[in-house]
C-alpha cells in the first residue's frame, strides 16, 4: 500500500510540475540595449487598449517610441518591435479583460527575439485570470529588455 501511494504521489507531482511549467509569459531571447529609439509596427487591425498599453510601457522602460505603419518592414529602424494581439478574454465581466500578445524583436533588420503572453496557457494557476493585462505585458517587456527600468512589478 505505501508503495502505490508513493507512486501515485510522485506521478501527481510530476504532472503538476509539467503543467505549472506552461507559463503564460514566454520569452525566446532577450535584448540588452542602450539605444533609446524603438520602432513599433502594429498589426493591420489593432485595438487601442493593447496598442496604447504597449506604447505607454515601452515609454516607461525608457524608449523613445516611433510608431510605424502596419506592414512596415522590420529593417526600417535599428530596433523594431512587430506585434500581433489575439482576441480579448473576459474573466470577470467588466472587471478584468486580458489579451494574448505576440512580439518579435528585430535588430538591424535581423530577427533577435520573440516574447508572448497567453493567459489561457497555464491550466493550473487560475489566479492569472485576475491580474491586469498591463502587469503581464510589463513582465514580458521586463524579460525581453533586461537592464532597463522594470515596469511589470
Amino acid at each position: 500500500m505505501p508503495k502505490k501511494f508513493f507512486l501515485l504521489t510522485a506521478a501527481s507531482a510530476v504532472l503538476a510540475g509539467v503543467l505549472a511549467g506552461c507559463s503564460v509569459v514566454q520569452i525566446n531571447g532577450t535584448h540588452r540595449t542602450d539605444d533609446d529609439v524603438l520602432c513599433v509596427v502594429p498589426p493591420e487591425y489593432r485595438t487601442a487598449e493593447v496598442h496604447d498599453a504597449l506604447i505607454m510601457l515601452l515609454g516607461r522602460k525608457g524608449f523613445q517610441v516611433r510608431e510605424l505603419a502596419p506592414g512596415t518592414p522590420p529593417g526600417a529602424c535599428r530596433q523594431t518591435l512587430v506585434y500581433a494581439w489575439r482576441k480579448e478574454q473576459y474573466w470577470l465581466p467588466a472587471v478584468v479583460k486580458q489579451y494574448g500578445i505576440d512580439m518579435d524583436l528585430y535588430v538591424d533588420g535581423q530577427y533577435r527575439a520573440n516574447a508572448s503572453f497567453e493567459p489561457t496557457r497555464n491550466l493550473v494557476s487560475p489566479h492569472v485570470k485576475f491580474v491586469r493585462f498591463t502587469r503581464y505585458l510589463g513582465r514580458v517587456l521586463d524579460r525581453l529588455f533586461p537592464g532597463r527600468p522594470e515596469v511589470g512589478a
